[in-house]
Order: structure tokens, then sequence, then C-alpha cells
């Protein structure tokens, strides 16, 4: 495994590989919305997604290592975005943009034409990703997480 730390993860983003996720990511996937999330995906919960035939995951593998991740479940041409994760020591290296356009890319060619998220009020930071990509803010759902209790601002897109 490499090391951990901003000198260590200098340049990464040249060589970083968006993917369809695989079984042997899931372990760290879990590792990391166990780390990030105060209501976590189980690896079984990742194993079962990556199972359905209405669910995307995409990687963003640096060699062996997931650094980020994100997921879909599709219906006709929506598509409500469940996850999207980037390990703390990449982020603000354009790694969530990528992921999300790599996201944005496939679902199209599934014709798939709307996108709906999730996003606490409090996380400015995936907010900003969010707008940037398109989303634009749709409504607000009151105590929608848990451990801490916090409202969720809707997002969609139009693609």
């Amino acid at each position: 495994m490499r090391a951990s730390g901003n000198n260590a993860v200098a340049g990464l983003e040249n060589e970083v590989l968006i993917r369809a996720m695989e079984c042997g990511d899931v372990p760290q996937a879990a590792a990391m919305e166990r780390e990030y999330f105060g209501e976590p995906w189980s690896e079984q919960g990742f194993l079962e997604a990556l199972e359905a035939p209405h669910a995307m995951f995409l990687s963003a593998m640096w060699g062996e290592e997931l650094v980020g991740y994100c997921g879909i479940y599709l219906s006709f041409d929506e598509g409500e975005i469940t996850n999207v994760a980037v390990r703390r020591d990449c982020r603000g290296r354009g790694i969530g943009r990528r992921l999300l356009e790599e996201l944005q890319r496939r679902t199209l060619a599934l014709e798939v034409h709307v996108l709906f998220l999730e996003v606490r009020v409090s996380n400015e930071n995936a907010i900003r990703l969010y707008e940037s990509c398109g989303f634009m803010e749709t409504g607000l759902r009151r105590n929608f997480y848990r451990n801490p209790v916090e409202d969720a601002k809707l997002m969609k897109l139009d693609q």
C-alpha cells in the first residue's frame, strides 16, 4: 500500500483509473464508508448492489488502492446516486468530479436522463462539486440523516 499524506499523493490525479467496481474493491469501500458516514454501507450491501442489474458502481483506483467510488440505482430514465466518496488524503484533486462525469457518461449511454441525490446540508464541498457538475437544488428533507441528525438537500440533474 502506498503511504498516505499530501506528498505521497502528489500528482495521483493523472494516475487514477475510473472503472466499474469489482468485488475486490468492496473491503476498501466499506472501510471508507465506516470512516466517513454515520450510516455506512456494509460489505454485504456493496456486494448485493454489485449483483443488482439496476445498479452501477464505479471505483477510482490508484494502482491497487481504492481512492474513491460512487454508486447509482437506475429506474427507467432516472437514477438515484447513493454514494460518492473520495479518500480524505486524495480530496481536492478532481477525483470526485471524474467519478461523477464518468457516471453521467455511462448513465446517459443507457438513456438515463435525470439524476437525483441527497447531500447533508453541512457538506459544502460536496454541494459545490454537485453544483459545478450541473446539479440544482430541488428541495429539502428534514432530519433525513441520523448519526448525527441533519437535513438533506435534494439535488437534480437533467442530462
